[in-house]
């Protein structure tokens, strides 16, 4: 097995990965045993890098200390007020898929709530001192509560310490989960001697592939965790069915592959057949290339809402993203232009100019690269 991972790890080199980030896959193979990483550290390695890493997981250690105390008090406080509740990536997916909440790097705290019930949750993270980043109009928080997510709170030490959800991604995304059924699918989970709870495996894995496509598999701990995921006992017939409705089989599929082709992820039988959702080879390799270079594509750019249409299988999904993404006004259009709430339909308008000025930006350029 050993003797099989190194060829593949050399082919993988060949194709333009850095020796350090095939240390890393070997060792995220490692924690699912199915590779032994001193045996596959490539002879050539830039130490002072991966030094680096070190001192970067000792200054991690001290902040999931910090946040475990900050999550366990706000838990409590939701508790008490009784409001439910889903501990939503950070130190509880860490403790959940790797048994340790420092098994995995994050910077804030995510929960998850009803959608009818973030104006208390809100109200409560505001009493126990937290400062929300945004504050809107009467008129501006009803469209963001409808085609936002999150709100994001700080506090004078850290400025992005916890996102408030009420969905996974923003609705011009057009991928509409029914957020209400993953409290009633959630599980219990055991998180420094208290009770959490969170999303069940299923649905995790759906989540954790679109939190992954949503920043271009820009980072291999988001294949780490679709990977950790993925090797559990889980319904997939009901993934599928649920992947099928939303309209992302393919990165459902890509995510999985990822999963395979870096760190030797080893599916269920049931869940292959994804691999025969058509996909461009090219673009996993160049996932992978981004992803060796650290290197985060822009979500405001036309590449990457291309890349965000091209993955999506289905033409009526497409065309719903394209219409969403244009028709859409976003914080930037509120800030630009401040209309009262009675001509606030306005920045409807105000959206199409700002794409349309930036679609000719971009065409000149183009066009200037070719002459």
């Amino acid at each position: 097995m050993a003797a099989t991972a190194q060829i593949e790890l050399a082919s993988r080199v060949s194709s333009g990965l850095t020796s350090e980030f095939e240390l890393l896959c070997a060792c995220c193979r490692a924690s699912n045993g199915s590779l032994d990483p001193i045996e596959a550290i490539p002879s050539h390695l830039e130490w002072d890098r991966v030094l680096k890493l070190d001192a970067r997981f000792t200054s991690h250690i001290k902040r999931v200390l910090r946040f475990s105390a900050e999550l366990a008090g706000i838990v409590r406080q939701f508790e008490d007020r009784g409001i439910k509740i889903l501990c939503h990536k950070g130190p509880v997916l860490a403790q959940q898929l790797y048994g340790d909440p420092a098994a995995r790097e994050f910077g804030d705290l995510d929960f998850l709530v009803r959608p009818r019930g973030v104006h208390q949750a809100r109200a409560i993270l505001c009493e126990l001192g937290y400062m929300p980043r945004l504050t809107f109009s009467g008129k501006q928080e009803r469209e963001y509560l409808r085609t936002g997510y999150e709100y994001v709170f700080g506090s004078v030490a850290e400025p992005n310490l916890i996102e408030l959800q009420w969905q996974i991604l923003p609705r011009f995304y057009a991928i509409d989960f029914q957020s209400n059924l993953f409290f009633e699918r959630s599980i219990k989970i055991d998180f420094e001697g208290r009770p959490v709870r969170g999303l069940c495996g299923e649905d995790l894995l759906l989540v954790l592939c679109l939190h992954a496509a949503k920043h271009g598999w820009s980072q291999l701990g988001m294949v780490r965790d679709v990977a950790a995921v993925s090797g559990r006992r889980l319904d997939w017939a009901s993934i599928l069915e649920e992947a099928r409705r939303l309209g992302v089989l393919k990165i459902l599929a890509i995510s999985l592959e990822l999963a395979q082709r870096l760190l030797g992820a080893h599916l269920p039988e049931d869940s292959t057949r994804l691999l025969s959702v058509p996909r461009d080879v090219t673009n996993i390799l160049d996932i992978q290339r981004r992803m060796n270079r650290c290197e985060e594509i822009r979500t405001d750019s036309f590449p990457y809402f291309r890349m965000m249409m091209n993955l999506r299988e289905r033409w009526r999904d497409r065309l719903l993203f394209a219409w969403r993404l244009a028709a859409t006004p976003t914080l930037v259009e509120w800030q630009t232009v401040n209309l009262p709430d009675l001509l606030f339909p306005l920045h409807r308008g105000v959206r199409a100019w700002r794409l349309a000025k930036r679609g000719w930006q971009a065409l000149i350029a183009i066009s200037g690269k070719h002459l």
